[in-house]
């Protein structure tokens, strides 16, 4: 499994709320299995990505947001600081939801 640091963030927030059915269900299954399954990070487009409509043939729509929370999660993990998300994505669309969900 291929997940992207910043999607460290959103898989322990998920709630069922998303861009689509086919998202949704896609994010379901990550966030069941991840916790069971190797995974490498990396700062591309992963296997949430691919039933995200952000994903432009392999890049993000909003490259350059999502690759500024990409170094937030990286230095935080080597930094060994909590992963929270008003230090990290308080401007994504969907942090309205992860902002009051303790991880």
């Amino acid at each position: 499994m291929i997940i992207r640091y910043h999607h460290l963030m959103c898989i322990p927030h998920y709630t069922g709320k998303g861009y689509s059915e086919d998202f949704c269900e896609n994010m379901e299954k990550i966030k069941n299995e991840i916790a069971e399954s190797h995974y490498e990070l990396t700062d591309k487009c992963d296997d949430i990505c691919k039933h995200c409509p952000n994903n432009n043939g392999g890049i993000c729509l909003d490259e350059d947001k999502v690759k500024r929370y990409d170094d937030k999660v990286k230095a935080a993990l080597k930094n060994k600081q909590p992963l929270l998300p008003e230090r990290i994505c308080s401007d994504c669309k969907w942090f309205y939801i992860c902002k009051d969900i303790e991880c």
